[in-house]
């Protein structure tokens, strides 16, 4: 079954950290009502704790989100993020 995701909860160390790499909230909060894939993180630890959701902002930039599951299993928690390589932006078809 894939990872339902509806909600995206920010620490301030995470919007620090999406804000150095020019990602606004509002953008992360877009991913995934847009064009978006969850994937398993391979440097998860415990693996499968974490995920990777690439995909497409309003504005239609790119995006990988590292996010964490929670307790509520429709809730994570964003890590980290970055503009989606070109490897990751194949997972989207584009």
């Amino acid at each position: 079954m894939a990872d339902a995701i509806a909600e995206l909860l920010l620490t301030e160390a995470a919007v620090d950290k999406l804000g150095a790499r020019s990602i606004s909230i509002e953008e992360t909060h877009s991913v995934p009502r847009n064009a978006s894939v969850v994937v398993r993180n391979p440097h998860s630890d415990p693996p499968g704790k974490r995920r990777l959701l690439i995909g497409r902002t309003d504005g239609g930039r790119a995006l990988t989100l590292v996010i964490e599951r929670t307790a509520d299993p429709t809730t994570w928690l964003v890590v980290t993020g970055w503009d989606a390589t070109a490897r990751e932006r194949r997972l989207l078809g584009g």
